[in-house]
């Protein structure tokens, strides 16, 4: 019984380190964003918020919702998502730059 109670304890030491690197992660990513939203760096400034945006949607994605070692059928089903999220920005801008 206590070769058991060890296994489950190394693997929630593994489970707490892999999600608190993550977090320190998304902590520093959230900490660049921060910083560089007070740079003026002219229009590099939004295309830099969105690289880190999109970097840490991709940590949660993948990591966080485990997205990555997920059935075939979910990621489909979060592709679906992507495609429907850009088809709205898509057509969002298709009317902002219409309305000149």
């Amino acid at each position: 019984m206590s070769s058991e109670g060890a296994k489950l304890d190394r693997n929630v030491w593994k489970l707490w380190r892999r999600n608190g690197a993550i977090w320190a992660a998304l902590l520093v990513l959230l900490t660049l964003s921060l910083a560089l939203a007070y740079v003026p760096m002219g229009l590099l400034t939004p295309a830099a918020g969105i690289v880190i945006a999109v970097a840490k949607a991709g940590l949660v994605i993948l990591l966080f919702m485990e997205l990555a070692r997920a059935k075939p059928l979910l990621r489909l089903a979060a592709l679906s998502g992507v495609v429907f999220l850009t088809a709205l920005f898509a057509l969002t801008l298709a009317d902002v730059l219409a309305r000149q």
